[in-house]
């Protein structure tokens, strides 16, 4: 009798009990992203960075093509004072605090603390170069959409210029925080820039670094619906740097989805020989 008890309160361990709607579930696996694998991330995450993660049991999951399902933006430290970025109606959706991520959920494009962020089953961190030049086959983006400011970088690597990261990444973020408060585009229109799915986000936040990163709608089937977007998985087959992967993303299935290399110019050969 003991023993049956036993096994009957570790299955209780793992019930979860939702109290509206009236819901129970059976989930004994938690998150695969653990504390050690977040204290990684907060080790090696600097501003700028995409965060691209993934769930094994959440429906929308199972419904969006690709080993990942949800993308942010990591801001780093806000203040006070980029309250003054976001929109007058949205300034609560700011979070205060040293490592804070921007994304997009069904609540709309909110901040919260870079640990929230990583409860989930897989995680990648990608970082942009140093310095950024367009590339042959990025889109350069439609710049009636952007603002000065933006406009000013896209001309740049569209001209053949090369822009530090550095210069470009507060226009960046200031576009992602005028975002802030802004509901979710359930139906992933992305000529409507008043409403954003997480991909929406980011790609509006990056669209005047379009010339060097290349992330661009196209016709997907997402959530069962046939429609032109992005999915979370572009942003890790674009040519960012793979700074961390949680040990639970599957090596195998995130190098097919990594770029391939830049073949070796005539002078890297010689150098190397």
């Amino acid at each position: 009798m003991g023993r049956v008890r036993d096994a009957l309160m570790d299955v209780l361990g793992d019930v979860k009990v939702f109290r509206f709607p009236m819901w129970i579930v059976y989930d004994p696996g938690s998150y695969k992203v653990k504390g050690r694998d977040a204290r990684a991330v907060i080790d090696r995450v600097r501003p700028g960075d995409v965060l691209v993660r993934g769930y094994d049991a959440y429906l929308d999951g199972k419904l969006i093509p690709g080993l990942f399902s949800h993308v942010g933006l990591y801001l780093g430290r806000t203040t006070p004072a980029d309250r003054d970025l976001a929109p007058a109606g949205a300034r609560d959706r700011l979070a205060l605090g040293e490592q804070i991520v921007i994304h997009a959920i069904a609540e709309g494009v909110l901040t919260e603390d870079v640990l929230d962020f990583c409860r989930c089953d897989r995680l990648v961190v990608l970082r942009f170069p140093a310095r950024l030049r367009q590339r042959a086959e990025a889109p350069a983006d439609d710049p009636r959409a952007l603002v000065e400011e933006e406009r000013l970088v896209r001309d740049r690597l569209v001209g053949g210029g090369e822009v530090p990261f550095e210069e470009a990444w507060p226009v960046v973020r200031q576009v992602a925080l005028a975002q802030l408060g802004r509901p979710y585009d359930f139906d992933l229109d992305f000529t409507d820039l008043e409403r954003l799915s997480c991909t929406e986000l980011v790609h509006r936040a990056t669209r005047s670094l379009a010339p060097f990163l290349g992330v661009q709608p196209e016709l997907h089937r997402i959530l069962g619906l046939s429609g032109v977007g992005i999915l979370p998985d572009a942003f890790v087959r674009a040519p960012l740097e793979l700074v961390y992967a949680s040990p639970s993303v599957p090596a195998e299935r995130l190098a097919a989805l990594r770029p391939a290399p830049p073949p070796e110019t005539p002078e890297q050969s010689v150098a190397a020989a």
